[in-house]
């Protein structure tokens, strides 16, 4: 080591390190407690999960994202096989919408 005997300048940089780490966003805060447990996989169509729950997916913006690009891909190659112009009307239907996010996600594609 370029410090040989004298610690304190490392512990003075991982000191540093640390309070020059970025701050967690909203949803990271929120997540925080639960990364280093292991957690049993969901059956949301076998047990009844709590309103919490929902908000913990509902904080995933990658997924509605994908989902809304999806959605928009999916009309779009629609409309080229109808040949239709944007005025002519679709109807999506979401089946099992929980509380909104995908059907939020599906208006913003078209």
């Amino acid at each position: 080591p370029r410090h040989e005997g004298d610690l304190k300048v490392y512990a003075q940089y991982i000191q540093h390190l640390h309070a020059s780490r970025p701050q967690l966003s909203d949803s990271a805060r929120f997540e925080q407690p639960y990364w280093d447990y292991l957690q049993v996989p969901l059956q949301p169509l076998a047990d009844n999960l709590e309103s919490q729950t929902y908000e913990v997916f509902e904080k995933d913006p990658v997924k509605y994202v994908n989902y809304e690009q999806a959605v928009f891909l999916a009309l779009k190659d629609l409309r080229a096989k109808v040949g239709g112009d944007n005025s002519t009307p679709f109807i999506v239907m979401v089946v099992g919408a929980g509380r909104g996010p995908l059907v939020r996600a599906s208006l913003r594609a078209s």
